[in-house]
C-alpha cells in the first residue's frame, strides 16, 4: 500500500513538472584523454610535414654545385654582400631587398681561412658557451 502511494506520488510530481529533456552524457575522463592524443597526433603530422617542405629538394632552389657561396656579410637587415664563385670564377655581389648586383669580378680566387676550431651551427655555439661557463 505504501509503494503504491509512492508511486502515485511520484507520478504526479513528475507530470506537474512537464516534459523532461533527455540527459546527455558529460564528458568522461577517458573522452579528455582521446581527444588530447587526437590533438598531438594533428600538431604531430603538421610539424612533420613542415619539416619534410623544408628538407625537399624539389621546392625552392635546391643545392647546386654549379654556384658556391663563399662567403656572406650583412651590412643591414635587408642588405648583404656575397662572394660568390661561379664557374671557377669569383664575384662579389651586392644583395638588398630589391635588387642584385654584381660590383667586382676577382681575377684570383680568395682563399678564406676558416678557424679550425670555430663552433659551426647553434648546438655546437651552444656547448662552447656552456663548457666556457664550466672553466
Amino acid at each position: 500500500m505504501l509503494s503504491e502511494t509512492l508511486s502515485s506520488a511520484t507520478a504526479a510530481v513528475a507530470a506537474e513538472a512537464g516534459p523532461t529533456l533527455p540527459s546527455t552524457p558529460g564528458l568522461g575522463g577517458g573522452d579528455v584523454l582521446n581527444m588530447g592524443v587526437s590533438m598531438l597526433f594533428v600538431v604531430a603530422i603538421i610539424v612533420l610535414l613542415g619539416w619534410l617542405y623544408s628538407r625537399s629538394r624539389f621546392v625552392g632552389s635546391g643545392s647546386s654545385d654549379a654556384i658556391n657561396v663563399v662567403a656572406t656579410r650583412a651590412l643591414g637587415p635587408k642588405e648583404r654582400l656575397l662572394i660568390v664563385e661561379v664557374a671557377d670564377q669569383q664575384l662579389l655581389v651586392g644583395m638588398t631587398a630589391t635588387a642584385v648586383q654584381t660590383l667586382h669580378v676577382f681575377d684570383k680566387p680568395i682563399v678564406i681561412d676558416k678557424q679550425p676550431n670555430a663552433p659551426a651551427g647553434f648546438a655546437n655555439r651552444l656547448r662552447a658557451a656552456v663548457q666556457e661557463i664550466g672553466k
